[in-house]
């Protein structure tokens, strides 16, 4: 999908390179170079400040300067022209280049999980003993009810308050804080029985 995104974004901005290149050649200024631009420009702006002959009465040098102020405009158009054209080269070879590079999100093969599997163990071995490390830790069976669970939770929670780390080291507190931390998870853990998978 993402290449067929980059392979539209080039098309367009070729075709919009093409019609701006085109448009460039019908242009009085199409052939002039970007040296040639800058000094019509110049006398273009020189004629546009030279005041009439007499106020009030429209003179040759104020149709020079009107004529100097309408090429002007047609001069940055054609500037504008060709930045619009440089821009829209520079999308298409950059839409071109991301269509050409191979994708890094490579799927998954089936087998990989099987790999895993034989790498890590079974997800529910694995389950299985971190409920068994949750238990030995708040003291509990892996079939306590959850009413022993949470009252083991308690006991434990009280020997390790809040109120009892003033003064402590900092990474006492720290500590205690993750002990606290991991205490909560284990309840989690043994309390949250896992369904039968399907």
């Amino acid at each position: 999908m993402l290449r067929l995104a980059f392979v539209l974004v080039a098309v367009l901005a070729a075709t919009g390179a093409w019609v701006l290149k085109s448009r460039s050649a019908g242009s009085s200024f199409g052939g002039y170079s970007t040296a040639q631009l800058d000094t019509l420009e110049r006398g273009y702006r020189v004629a546009m400040q030279r005041p009439p002959v007499r106020p009030g009465i429209r003179s040759a040098g104020a149709r020079d300067s009107i004529d100097a102020e309408i090429s002007l405009g047609f001069l940055e158009e054609e500037r504008m022209r060709r930045r619009l054209f440089l821009g829209a080269v520079a999308v298409a070879l950059l839409g071109a280049i991301g269509a050409a590079l191979p994708r890094r999100g490579v799927p998954r093969d089936r087998g990989e999980e099987g790999r895993l599997a034989e790498a890590l163990g079974s997800p529910e071995v694995l389950l299985e003993g971190e409920r068994q490390k949750a238990a030995r830790l708040l003291g509990v069976s892996l079939d306590a009810p959850p009413t022993v669970i949470d009252a083991a939770l308690q006991a434990q929670l009280a020997s390790r308050d809040a109120g009892r780390m003033v003064g402590l080291a900092p990474d006492l507190q720290r500590l205690v804080v993750e002990q606290r931390v991991a205490l909560q998870r284990a309840r989690d853990l043994l309390v949250s029985k896992p369904g039968p998978r399907t």
